[in-house]
Order: structure tokens, then sequence, then C-alpha cells
């Protein structure tokens, strides 16, 4: 505990018999190691060039690989007086920067950039102490203010107390409320590979701002509303009929509720679909033959289009058994996917939807008199009112359909509408669509936001898009049907491993299997949601035991845990504390770990939280995954020493095992802080790490 406050480092830094950390204001000591050494640097670079001191640590960077060192002095930023040659100021630099610093080897020129590695001799000893004293909060400073049962994050014990440095901190702001809206299937269609990937994207987008210190709101904006509703309707009263209308429903579905009644939903749709088919063709045939334009719209005045529509308008209008047989369908579908989220470790604290500011008429009305007071919408020739965005800077983005020409409301002004409900029920500073493409739509959203008089709201809504993919998820329709093919894939893929090396796969229990596959999941959704649309389920990708996997990152993960209870035993006296704390390494040797690959794996580790802190910026998980993946293999590295050591160790008797107590309490302190990284890692992404302590 001792590194969690300024004090308590000071003083590890003191027993290391270097100086006071040097003073600067934006560095954050508590949260990012890697500045307690960017802080010494700049005090030494300051006094070499006699710049400003705060120039000299802006001009200090990480390095962008650890190919290139670790820290990165880029001369222009400096913006010395005179102009001088940054090639020879790069070496004289080099020339005069101290030999024997306790925190740097040798630096070494680079072009513009002086360039250099952090001191192997003191990394272990600063960042191991930091790491564990951390726990779940290395790399994650910030856990909800007020812990919800919703979390994902699956972090097990809160962030641990810790002493207040003197003087007290001023009282934290109230944290910023983000509201991110994800996954969102629609009721009685398919759950497509962009709901999927909504639901993996938005859980990480969710979790990397709780980790930042943001109130998350999780909400699901359902599609249960519009005129695929008044199709379901029809459907329901023509197939099963009013007697049967009450939608009950068993369970199933591998673990979701209502799953019976849930697979009825689709499967009355999907007839519904059936039908609708023929008769778009011959519309379309109709068209081309008549040289007319076809918009998906043109609907005959009988007809199933026709009936769909009145159904709908009857929902509308407050219809009681309209209602009512929609309340029921509705039921279903959030029954039944509760379930299934909940397998995949997310949950929602609003199941809400299009119907939520549609049966509020005022909210509607609201959002249409502002738009038509401030001269923004207006009748088109057909009747339907509009938005037309070549009279307000944007020409290229065409027109948006407010209300059909029937009167209907459309997706467009219900988004529009939800802005204003959801401003007022939650006072937002940030609003996330986590949507596959649809990228003209949230431009004429957001536009349209900033048109009615709200600029300021218009700057807090983002849409986050990736690529859709194809429509199915291999040939699954339905979410559970997607979750137990995966677990199918993967309990086969890992009992293959398992009997072609016994010895690298551990037993695993069926219910750890349940958690590997939707883990191997969320990873292949990842490795692919910026690839081609042809890209949409790989099994071997899926089931890969090794690699850039999900069952390879698993499959690491629990061989460090074994090694980690091997050592533990072995090394309790020469460990101390058992290398938790800042006591930590009492006993340890850590000359162990300055050569490689030791000392990359320590490298990696003192990057993870700056690796965070670009995920959250980005709202991209792919930094976190690639380090991961980056940790995992210089972690392979480590754990083949570790056995070949121990060969070495029993052929030359028990006095060698003995001396190499020391080292193997080093090696015990490493790979704890190497575990707690990769499940740092792992949930802010939405993988339960299996196997660990």
């Amino acid at each position: 505990m001792a590194t969690r406050s300024l004090a308590g480092l000071a003083a590890l830094l003191q027993d290391l018999e270097l100086e006071a950390i040097p003073e600067f204001p934006s560095a954050d000591l508590l949260r990012q190691p890697i500045d307690i050494f960017h802080a010494y640097l700049a005090d030494v670079l300051c006094q070499l060039v006699g710049c400003d001191p705060q120039k000299a640590y802006d001009a200090i960077q990480p390095a962008n690989t650890t190919g290139n060192g670790d820290l990165d002095i880029v001369l222009p930023k400096l913006k010395l007086p005179g102009g001088p040659d940054l090639q020879d100021l790069a070496a004289d630099l080099v020339k005069r920067f101290p030999s024997t610093h306790p925190l740097f080897a040798i630096p070494f020129k680079d072009g513009i950039h002086v360039r250099f590695f952090l001191s192997p001799k003191i990394l272990p000893r600063v960042l191991l102490p930091y790491i564990l004293d951390r726990g779940p909060s290395y790399g994650i400073p910030h856990t909800p203010p007020h812990p919800q049962p919703h979390s994902v994050n699956n972090n097990g014990n809160p962030n641990p107390s810790t002493p207040p440095p003197s003087p007290p901190p001023e009282p934290e702001p109230e944290p910023k409320k983000l509201l991110v809206e994800f996954s969102s299937p629609n009721l009685g269609q398919e759950f497509r590979t962009d709901h999927l990937r909504s639901t993996i994207l938005g859980a990480f987008v969710a979790n990397v701002h709780e980790a930042m210190g943001w109130q998350v709101v999780r909400v699901n904006y359902l599609g249960d509303w519009g005129k695929h509703i008044g199709l379901l309707g029809l459907g329901w009263m023509r197939y099963v009929g009013e007697e049967e209308g009450a939608a009950g429903g068993g369970g199933g579905g591998g673990g979701g509720g209502g799953g019976d009644a849930f697979r009825r939903v689709q499967e009355i749709y999907g007839r519904m679909e059936d039908e609708v088919k023929p008769h778009l063709a011959a519309k379309r045939r109709k068209a081309a033959a008549g040289g007319e334009g076809f918009d998906g719209e043109d609907e005959e005045e009988d007809g199933i289009f026709a009936e769909r529509d009145r159904a709908f308008k009857r929902l509308e209008d407050g219809d009681g058994q309209a209602v009512e047989l929609w309340e029921k369908l509705r039921h279903v579908s959030v029954d039944y996917y509760a379930g299934q989220y909940r397998r995949m470790g997310v949950t929602f604290d609003d199941y809400s939807g299009e119907s939520l500011v549609c049966r509020n008429p005022e909210a509607v009305a609201k959002a249409e008199k502002l738009l038509r007071e401030k001269g923004v919408s207006q009748l088109a020739d057909d009747g339907s009112l509009v938005i037309d965005f070549s009279q307000h800077e944007a020409a290229r983005w065409g027109q948006a359909t407010l209300r059909a020409k029937d009167g209907l409301t459309t997706y467009f002004l219900r988004d529009v509408a939800t802005v204003l409900d959801r401003l007022e029920d939650y006072s937002f500073d940030r609003l996330i669509y986590v949507v596959g493409e649809q990228d003209l739509h949230f431009r004429q959203v957001f536009k349209a936001v900033e048109l009615l008089g709200r600029p300021d709201v218009a700057k807090r809504l983002h849409h986050l898009t990736f690529t859709r993919g194809p429509p199915q998820w291999g040939d699954e329709h339905i979410l559970g049907d997607i979750l137990d093919r995966c677990e199918e894939y993967v309990a086969t893929a890992v009992a293959v491993a398992a009997a072609d090396n016994p010895d690298q796969v551990p037993r695993t229990a069926p219910a750890d299997l349940k958690t590997m596959a939707v883990n191997s999941l969320v990873v292949h959704e990842l490795n692919t949601r910026n690839k081609a649309h042809t890209i949409g389920l790989d099994v071997e990708m899926l089931t890969a035991t090794e690699g850039e996997t999900g069952l390879g990152l698993q499959f690491a993960y629990v061989r460090l845990c074994h090694r980690i209870e091997q050592l533990q035993p072995r090394s309790e006296a020469a460990a101390g504390e058992g290398g938790s704390g800042g006591g930590a390494g009492a006993g340890a040797d850590f000359a162990s770990l300055w050569e490689a690959p030791w000392i990359e794996l320590l490298r990696l580790l003192v990057r993870f939280p700056a690796v965070t802190t670009v995920a959250y910026k980005s709202l991209e998980p792919g930094p976190v995954l690639g380090y991961l993946f980056q940790v995992v293999e210089e972690l392979g590295y480590c754990l083949e020493d570790v056995e070949e050591e121990e060969e070495e160790d029993a052929a030359e008797g028990s006095g060698a095992a003995a001396a190499a107590g020391s080292t193997r309490a080093a090696r015990l302190l490493l790979f704890k802080g190497t575990r707690q990284v990769l499940e740092n890692g792992m949930r802010l992404l939405n993988i339960t790490p299996v196997g660990g302590s």
C-alpha cells in the first residue's frame, strides 16, 4: 500500500537512494509510473539546456514502441531561442548526459530525438511494488463512485482504501455522466452481427469510461416501435389468435428467460416477412417497368402493407388491445435478452426504446415545435414533414423525414425527440451511440439537435461506428443460439488441445468452458470488427488455442496462474510478504530480472496505464487487446526460461535449487504483477479471467 501515496512513493525512492522526485504539475505520479522517470529526466534536461522546466517536461514523451526505448526527448518541442542545429544538439545531449544516472541507461541519438531506456536495476524495484500496491486499480485509476449492481467490470474486491496524502486533497468534483447506447436489437427480428458487435464494443466503452471516473448509464435502445411492430402484431393475431395472445413463455434458450415464447415471436415475424417478400418484389418490378423510382414506402391502399400500417396506427393511437399485445411481446423479448446478456457478463440499466418517446406525445411534440419555430422543418410535395439540410449548410446530407405522408412518426424524429428526453431525465455530459455504420443518419440527428437551438447538446453527442459485417453470425439468428454454438466450438477445441498437449491445457470445468467461449467470442469480434464486410464467423480464429485469439489469451493466463502457484510455496520465505504491497521484494534477487526477456516484460508492464488512456481517448479497444497480446508473447519467453532453469536446477542438485530461491522470489513478483495487468486489461474489454486466484 506504501506507494499509493506520494509520501509512500517518496519513501520507496529514498530507500533506493534516489533524490526527491522533481515537481512538475502535469506529472501524474500516482497513476502513471512512467511519469516518475519522466520527471527525473525532465529535471536533468532542464539543467543541460537551461530551458524552462515545463518546456523540458513537455518535450519528453513515451517512446512509440519498446524498440525505440522508453522515453524520448523530441528536440523541436524545446523551442530553444536562437534555433540551434537539432542534430548537433542531440549529439551534445548524448555526450553530456550523466553516464552514471541511476534511472537511465546511456541514451542514443535518433535524428532529432534522444531516446532513453529505463535502468533495469531500478525499474523492477519501483514498478513491481507500484503495480502490486494498486492491484485491480493499476492502469484503471477509478471505479464507479457509487458501485452499482449493473457493473460488468467484475473486478471482485473494491479498490483498497488509502490513507489521504498530506495535506488532505480537495473534494473530488461530481463525476461526469455518460449514456452509452448499444446492442439495440429489433423486436421480432434476428439478432444480427452488428447487434453482437455493438454489444461487445459498447461494453468496452462503458467499462473504459468507468475506469476514468465517469458515472455510466448503459442503455439498450430496443427497436420496439415502427411499422415492423405493426407487421409483428398483425402476424401474431393472424397465426396465434387472441386466445393465445398472452405470450407466456417457458425457459430454454441457453439460460435466458422466456426462451420458448421468444422463439415463437421470432417465428411469427419470420412468416410475416416471407409474406411480404413477393409483394415487395412485385412492386419493384412494377416500378422498373414504369420507369419510376422505388423507395420502399410507396404503399398500396389495400393489401398487406396497408394492414401493417393500420395495425401500427392503432398502436400509435393507443388502442387498448394493440397496446396490451405489444406490451406482452416486448416483455417476452426483454426477459429473453436480459438472460442472454448475463451469459456475456453484460447488463443494462435501462431497456428503453423508440416506444418510450413515442408513447409520450409531449416529447415528440416538443421536438416538432422547436424545429418548426426555428424554421427548420417544412412540408414536402408529397405531404411528408422533412428537414432539407441543403438549406442549412449541409447539402450533401439531403433530406430527413420527420413524419411520413400518412402522419406516422419516423425513426429520425424519434431519435431527435429521444435526445431531448434523455437530457431531461439524465442531464448527461456525453451520449455515445454504438451503432454499425448509419453515419449519415447520426449526422442528420446531431445537426437537427443543433438547429432546434441546442448546439451545446449536439456537441455532447458521439457516434461510434464499425463495420457491420454479414447480417448473420454463422447460421444462427438469435443471441442464445450464437452463444450455444460458441460453447460447442470452444468445448471441442479445448478437448482436442487437451488430448494433444495434456501438460499444457488445464482441466476445465463446464462453467469455465462457458466463460471461455464468451471470452473467445469477444476477442473474435474485436479482431474482425473493422475488417471486410464478408467476414462474419471465423471458426478457426474462434477456436485457435495459440496466437492472437481468445483461447490463446486465456491459455496464457491459466499457464501463468499455474506457474505462480508452483513458485509460491518455494519462495515464501525469500519473498517476505509474498509479493504484495509496498514491502514486496525483501529477499528477492532483482538482478535476475535485468536481462531479456525479463526486463522486456517489465518495460511492457510500465506502459499499461498509458495504453488505457489511449483506449479511452480513442474509444478503441484495439490498443488494449494488442497490448495484451504483446504481454502474452513476452511472458511466454519468460515462462520458457523458468522451465529451462528448473531442469538445470534439478540436474545440479538441491544446493543449486536452494541458491535459486531469491531468483524465484523475484520471478514470482514479476509474474504476480503480470497477472494483475492481464486481469485489468481483460476486464476492461469485458473478458472474464478464468483460472486465476
